[in-house]
């Protein structure tokens, strides 16, 4: 029980950043128990965003609270590439395919086949090693976008 409860305040610390949403940060528990920082109801809440594995899928998606001004499209970029890494990887060393026609989606560019050559075109630079990390592949993304659509976050 005691672990439990260490485990609840070291959670509730690592998200207290999230002002808007209280301790436990958008997602279902935030909808659920809105407006009421008490500590125990945030607990509850970041337990039903931990239990019920929606968290990940209102960041990515905007839902849930999660359309915060400061999420901004670069939050959901990199959610969007997070949740998506391999497949992702996968599709932009081929220039098309399913999460390239979601991520044109998030840029706005209404051009997929475009989007997808020009990914193609520069998937070394986007993917210099095996290990890199979620913000260089979303800023190298950015910038392929920027060329290739128009538009950048």
């Amino acid at each position: 029980m005691k672990k439990l409860l260490v485990l609840a305040v070291a959670l509730m610390s690592v998200s207290a950043f999230a002002a808007p949403y209280g301790a436990s940060g958008c997602g279902l528990g935030s909808m659920i128990f809105e407006k009421d920082n008490t500590w125990w109801k945030q607990v509850l809440a970041a337990t039903t965003n931990g239990t019920s594995g929606n968290q990940t899928f209102a960041i990515s998606s905007g839902t849930l609270n999660c359309d915060s001004p400061t999420a901004g499209k670069t939050a959901q970029v990199e959610a969007y590439i997070e949740a998506n890494k391999m497949a992702l990887a996968n599709d932009i060393a081929k220039g098309n395919g399913e999460t390239i026609s979601g991520l044109s989606k998030v840029y706005g560019c209404e051009d997929t086949a475009t989007f997808g050559k020009a990914l193609k075109s520069n998937y070394k630079m986007i993917y210099p090693t095996s290990d890199v990390g979620t913000n260089e592949v979303a800023t190298q993304i950015n910038g392929v976008a920027a060329t290739a659509c128009g538009t950048s976050i």
